[in-house]
């Protein structure tokens, strides 16, 4: 069983300026040590079962990294849409490695990412966007959203690959390897001319049925934070519902 994946990433960022029934798996090591860009695995990392996935993001996270399992309220986060899933799953990636989360899920990335996602391709915007990603993930079994994170997080880099072909990175040393992760792991919030204070935000995209299955898309941008536009789903709302920890949240608390 395997999933096909892409990346996209612009070079330059530009500004848009307008419980609990926890996670199971693997325990952490006493001291976490995140990897971050530049820095990537040492090698990809073997799904345990098919119908355990979200195991198999915790066992990778606390061999590779010694982080803890992701804790949120399972009951509650299957009653998301795929699309908020998969928001939830990135932004936890990236709270318990000490970044900032993306805040909101715009209307306008949503739709750049669902016709993506129906089009099996990466998201673009007009050249904003700072990164995006694309895979497509079995079908039958439902777990989209773990699929599509464990092989952007964990089973992103050069062969032997496992359940997920990253189509950029046939080969060692390729410039593709590790690029999901790395998309997913950026860090842009740097300080932009003109822009006081500015906040990352995304956009998330799934179609079921598409020429190699269910598909699953994600954009970031950066934008200024005075924006008016109203989110379909926000970063606050989610760790409200799902009862996520403070010891998930890192900076974003």
């Amino acid at each position: 069983m395997g999933f096909m994946s892409r990346i996209g990433m612009v070079a330059a960022l530009l500004v848009a300026c307008a419980v609990p029934l926890w996670s199971s798996g693997a325990a952490a090591s006493s001291e976490s040590h995140p990897i971050l860009p530049p820095h990537e695995p040492s090698r990809n990392f073997r799904l345990g079962s098919v119908k355990q996935v979200l195991a198999s993001i915790d066992a990778a996270r606390a061999s590779q990294e010694g982080l803890a399992p992701l804790r949120f309220d399972a009951a509650r986060f299957n009653r998301l849409s795929v699309p908020e899933q998969v928001f939830v799953l990135s932004n936890l990636e990236r709270t318990t490695r000490g970044l900032y989360p993306a805040l909101e899920m715009l209307p306008r990335l949503n739709e750049i990412a669902a016709l993506a996602a129906s089009r099996d391709q990466d998201p673009t915007d007009g050249g904003r966007s700072y990164s995006s990603i694309w895979s497509s993930a079995p079908s039958a079994l439902g777990q989209y959203a773990y699929f599509a994170d464990f092989g952007w997080m964990y089973d992103d880099g050069p062969p032997p690959q496992y359940i997920f072909r990253n189509v950029d990175c046939s080969r060692a040393h390729q410039g593709g390897c590790w690029g999901h992760r790395n998309n997913i792991l950026s860090s842009p919030l740097t300080g932009w001319f003109g822009c006081p204070k500015e906040e990352l935000v995304t956009g998330t995209g799934f179609a079921a049925h598409t020429k190699y299955g269910p598909s699953l898309t994600q954009i970031f941008e950066v934008t200024c934070a005075s924006s008016s536009v109203a989110a379909t789903f926000t970063w606050h709302h989610a760790v409200t519902y799902l009862k996520i920890p403070v010891s998930e949240l890192g900076l974003s608390h």
